[in-house]
Protein backbone atom coordinates (compact mmCIF):
# COMPACT_ATOMS: atom_id res chain seq x y z
CA UNK A 1 0.00 0.00 0.00
CA UNK A 2 1.27 3.54 -0.67
CA UNK A 3 0.31 4.58 2.92
CA UNK A 4 3.81 3.96 4.10
CA UNK A 5 5.26 6.20 1.09
CA UNK A 6 6.45 3.42 -1.14
CA UNK A 7 4.83 0.93 -3.52
CA UNK A 8 6.68 -2.05 -3.40
CA UNK A 9 6.93 -4.50 -6.64
CA UNK A 10 6.06 -7.68 -4.48
CA UNK A 11 2.57 -5.69 -3.28
CA UNK A 12 2.24 -4.43 -7.35
CA UNK A 13 2.28 -8.37 -8.16
CA UNK A 14 -0.48 -8.90 -5.08
CA UNK A 15 -3.00 -6.49 -6.53
CA UNK A 16 -2.52 -7.27 -9.73
CA UNK A 17 -3.09 -11.17 -9.17
CA UNK A 18 -6.41 -9.58 -6.96
CA UNK A 19 -7.37 -8.08 -9.75
CA UNK A 20 -6.98 -11.37 -12.07
CA UNK A 21 -8.71 -14.14 -9.16
CA UNK A 22 -11.85 -11.20 -8.90
CA UNK A 23 -11.45 -10.11 -13.03
CA UNK A 24 -11.65 -6.63 -12.37
CA UNK A 25 -10.59 -4.67 -15.37
CA UNK A 26 -8.81 -1.38 -15.95
CA UNK A 27 -12.08 0.87 -15.75
CA UNK A 28 -12.79 -0.83 -12.54
CA UNK A 29 -9.27 0.43 -11.32
CA UNK A 30 -10.07 3.53 -12.19
CA UNK A 31 -13.44 3.22 -10.83
CA UNK A 32 -11.85 2.21 -7.15
CA UNK A 33 -9.43 4.72 -7.58
CA UNK A 34 -11.48 7.34 -6.94
CA UNK A 35 -13.18 6.40 -4.02
CA UNK A 36 -12.58 8.36 -0.94
CA UNK A 37 -11.93 7.03 2.48
CA UNK A 38 -15.54 8.45 3.65
CA UNK A 39 -17.25 6.34 0.19
CA UNK A 40 -14.91 3.24 1.82
CA UNK A 41 -16.03 3.03 5.42
CA UNK A 42 -19.35 3.40 3.85
CA UNK A 43 -19.09 0.44 1.55
CA UNK A 44 -17.69 -1.13 4.07
CA UNK A 45 -20.44 -0.61 6.47
CA UNK A 46 -22.87 -2.34 3.76
CA UNK A 47 -20.97 -5.51 3.74
CA UNK A 48 -22.09 -8.52 5.45
CA UNK A 49 -20.06 -10.02 8.33
CA UNK A 50 -18.10 -12.24 6.14
CA UNK A 51 -17.40 -9.82 3.26
CA UNK A 52 -15.64 -7.62 6.00
CA UNK A 53 -13.60 -10.27 6.66
CA UNK A 54 -12.32 -10.99 3.45
CA UNK A 55 -11.92 -7.55 2.43
CA UNK A 56 -10.26 -6.92 5.58
CA UNK A 57 -7.98 -10.22 4.88
CA UNK A 58 -7.40 -8.56 1.45
CA UNK A 59 -5.92 -5.51 3.08
CA UNK A 60 -3.78 -7.04 5.22
CA UNK A 61 -2.53 -9.37 2.57
CA UNK A 62 -1.73 -6.26 0.23
CA UNK A 63 0.28 -4.74 3.48
CA UNK A 64 2.40 -7.88 4.04
CA UNK A 65 3.52 -8.68 0.84
CA UNK A 66 6.82 -6.74 0.79
CA UNK A 67 7.46 -8.07 3.85
CA UNK A 68 6.44 -5.44 6.16
CA UNK A 69 3.41 -3.97 7.49
CA UNK A 70 4.10 -0.57 8.25
CA UNK A 71 2.05 1.52 11.29
CA UNK A 72 0.32 3.87 9.05
CA UNK A 73 -0.74 0.71 6.86
CA UNK A 74 -2.63 -1.08 10.51
CA UNK A 75 -3.86 2.25 10.98
CA UNK A 76 -5.68 3.29 8.01
CA UNK A 77 -7.02 -0.63 7.76
CA UNK A 78 -8.35 -0.69 11.41
CA UNK A 79 -10.16 2.66 10.58
CA UNK A 80 -11.90 1.40 8.23
CA UNK A 81 -12.99 -1.91 10.08
CA UNK A 82 -13.77 -0.32 13.35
Amino acid sequence: MKADGIIHPKEERYMDKTYSDFSITINDIEDISNIDDIQTKLIISGMTDENKILAKVLFVGMAEADGTIHPKETEIINQFFI
